[in-house]
């Protein structure tokens, strides 16, 4: 009877052993974060604010951006964090990502090293690994350094509310002077990469990310940046969004850490545009309209007047830069009378469907409205407008692009308030 009490007991520490080991070993990433996205009126670009730091954290507004290889903000203006690591320049860390060379500290009057006791300053290291992060919104370059430091996000346990506060492993950033934010939002102190680097934030953290960008400003409700995948609810549409996914493959083999697809077609109202050979397209957020190359942009705006004046809208005299093509705004218009765009992307003829509330845009001053596409580039970009509205997801481990297009055919929008998770809310999102 002994030994078979001292046989459980032996089992039972083994299990404990055996369990304690798989957590100590389970890695660090939660099984999806959820962040607010505000889309700002003046410069039309989106951000997100992110806790970082610990002893003294602060909160940081980060312009999202799906090109850039590393997230970087400004290090100088109160951050002052007991968990920051400046990343050395003879570290394997450094070495990987094209550092220019050691950093050293300049005077102390510009970097406000001065006074840094023990602790170093964020940004206040010597022989740190020194990088020019790139300012996508005036193409503009500034001198920095790489480091780490730990953010703070919040869980979704259900893809509707916001759970409890994850603090994240230390993640890479890049330290940066004020001088690197010429065209962001006033309040925005950095920018975040979602890029396909390894050093952007999903990298670090998860495969696996989906925007929902609002089309309305911050007094209407905020847009969503989901981090692990879904599922993601977004009501009053009952079910999971992603449901309502088109799926298709990402081209990879550019030398790029943007998100590039093949566009196959484009159809306006059913009319295709003739097309020499497919597109290469990529997304951009800070980009405001869908771009496309001068051969294209002629015939798509004059397919694009043909089938607007078959349903009765009248081209106005006024134009509004950096449009061409501006419409009357008359009583009792509805956006689904505009002409439906669609593109066919990817090789399994997947199709984005781009509706009159993502393809005009209105300018109540004017009583116009206008087609929200511009000319320009080598390239199709669609750009933050035509986003809007759209849940899209990007797999890095798949290299898959997933969208829904339009979310306001299903009753609902990216827009939104968020309940915080209590049992009340649970009960009442499965009711």
């Amino acid at each position: 009877m002994l030994n078979n009490k001292m046989d459980r007991v032996h089992l039972l520490l083994l299990l404990l052993l055996f369990v304690s080991a798989a957590v100590a070993t389970r890695p660090n990433k939660p099984h999806a974060l959820i962040q607010t996205v505000i889309k700002d009126p003046i410069t039309n670009l989106y951000f997100t604010s992110i806790d970082i730091g610990t002893n003294i954290t602060v909160s940081v507004s980060f312009v999202i951006d799906l090109s850039q290889p590393y997230t970087w903000l400004d290090c100088f203006s109160g951050y002052s964090s007991s968990s920051y690591t400046p990343i050395d320049f003879d570290s394997p860390k450094c070495n990987l990502h094209s550092p220019t060379s050691p950093f050293n500290v300049p005077t102390p009057d510009w970097w406000v090293c001065s006074g840094a006791g023990e602790k170093v300053k964020p940004g206040c290291s010597d022989h740190s690994c020194g990088i020019n992060p790139y300012n996508p919104v005036d193409n503009t370059s500034r001198a920095g350094t790489l480091s780490e430091d730990v953010m703070f996000f919040y869980s979704t346990p259900d893809g509707l509310s916001f759970g409890s506060r994850f603090q994240s492993p230390p993640v890479t950033l890049a330290c940066v002077g004020r001088r690197s934010f010429e065209g962001f939002p006033s309040e925005a102190q950095g920018l975040l990469s979602l890029s396909r680097n390894a050093l952007s934030l999903p990298s670090q953290l998860s495969s696996k990310f989906a925007l929902c960008l609002p089309s309305k400003t911050e007094d209407s409700g905020f847009g969503d940046l989901f981090i692990g995948g879904g599922p993601y609810f977004l009501p009053p549409y009952h079910d999971d969004a992603s449901r309502l996914f088109t799926t298709v493959s990402l081209i990879t083999d550019k030398a790029s850490d943007e998100y590039f697809f093949e566009v196959k077609s484009i159809e306006i109202d059913g009319k295709a545009l003739r097309l020499e050979s497919s597109i290469v397209s990529k997304l951009s957020t800070v980009t405001p309209f869908t771009v496309l190359h001068r051969s294209i942009y002629e015939r798509f705006v004059k397919e694009f007047r043909g089938k607007a004046n078959a349903k009765n809208m009248v081209e106005a005299e006024t134009v509004v830069s950096p449009f061409e093509v501006c419409y009357r705004v008359k009583k009792g218009f509805k956006m689904e009378d505009v002409p439906v765009i669609d593109l066919t992307v990817g090789s399994s003829g997947g199709r984005w469907r781009i509706y009159g509330w993502n393809s005009m845009v209105v300018v109540k001053e004017k009583g116009v409205m206008c087609l929200a596409f511009v000319e320009g580039g080598e390239m199709m970009v669609i750009g933050g407008y035509q986003m809007e509205d759209n849940l899209v997801e990007i797999d890095l481990q798949s290299s898959k692009l997933s969208f829904t297009s339009s979310l306001r055919r299903h009753n609902t929008s990216c827009s939104r308030f968020r309940p915080v998770a209590t049992d009340w809310c649970r009960k009442d999102t499965n009711s």
